[in-house]
């Protein structure tokens, strides 16, 4: 093999999750302001203390959730926060510091939980009628392993498992693929909120009449018992976080 033609070595994953943490944490902080550029890529990974193909990686990873963008004659910029994508939302509540006339970290939790019962509670009525007789079976395990789970890091994801079960066995693709992307967005997030997200004590019988109703084919009385669920479940947080928002 030609050595001029070997391929540039893949820089170590943990270093590139490094450098795009360290990166993220200063933009959502404000160290690098909107509209700002960034310092110059070897200045970078020096201040970094990493490579140029690590830090590369890493801006790449930043322009995916619209933070970043390389300008002709200016480098790379900052982008506006209006820009930014969903998926930045873990990381503003874990670094973020809103300016004047931005939504203050309680008010995006607020809308956050807001968002979530929106999205679950229409994808379930788009499908619940679709789900066949005996359906709710995977569901009902996941919320089997939630509810063993509950009070601990797994319980979040297995509740949202409960819902991409019901969505799968409707063989509702884009409704599973919504889900999913939602999840990930999701369970970071609650890696932040682990205080605020537990199973509350109506979580079997609640569910259990959910899938009671869709297995009896009435679709419309299963969402009206997740969203009330669901708006209940988020109640109290929601109570204590609006006195500060």
């Amino acid at each position: 093999m030609d050595p001029t033609h070997l391929e540039e070595p893949v820089p170590d994953v943990t270093a590139i999750d490094a450098a795009f943490e360290r990166l993220l944490a200063d933009i959502v902080k404000g160290v690098h302001p909107s509209g700002t550029r960034l310092p110059a890529e070897r200045e970078l990974a020096r201040q970094l203390g990493t490579s140029r193909p690590t830090l590369r990686e890493a801006l790449r990873r930043l322009g995916e959730w619209n933070l970043v963008e390389p300008r002709r004659g200016s480098g790379i910029v900052v982008r506006p926060y209006r820009d930014w994508s969903i998926e930045v939302i873990a990381a503003y509540l874990r670094y973020g510091k809103p300016e004047e006339g931005q939504p203050t970290i309680p008010r995006i939790v607020i809308d956050m939980f807001a968002m979530r019962r929106a999205v679950v509670v229409e994808v379930v009525r788009m499908t619940a009628a679709r789900v066949p007789k005996g359906g709710t079976a995977g569901a009902r395990l996941a919320m089997a392993r939630a509810w063993s789970l509950r009070g601990q890091p797994g319980y979040a994801a297995e509740d949202f498992e409960v819902m991409r079960q019901i969505v799968e066995a409707a063989r509702f693709t884009p409704g599973l693929w919504l889900l999913n992307r939602i999840a990930d967005i999701w369970l970071d997030a609650a890696s932040s909120l682990r205080f605020v997200v537990r199973a509350p004590d109506d979580y079997v019988p609640s569910h259990t009449k959910f899938f009671d109703l869709i297995e009896a084919g009435d679709p419309d009385g299963a969402c009206a018992v997740m969203n009330e669920y669901l708006e209940r479940h988020d109640a109290s947080l929601v109570g204590a976080l609006q006195a500060v928002a």
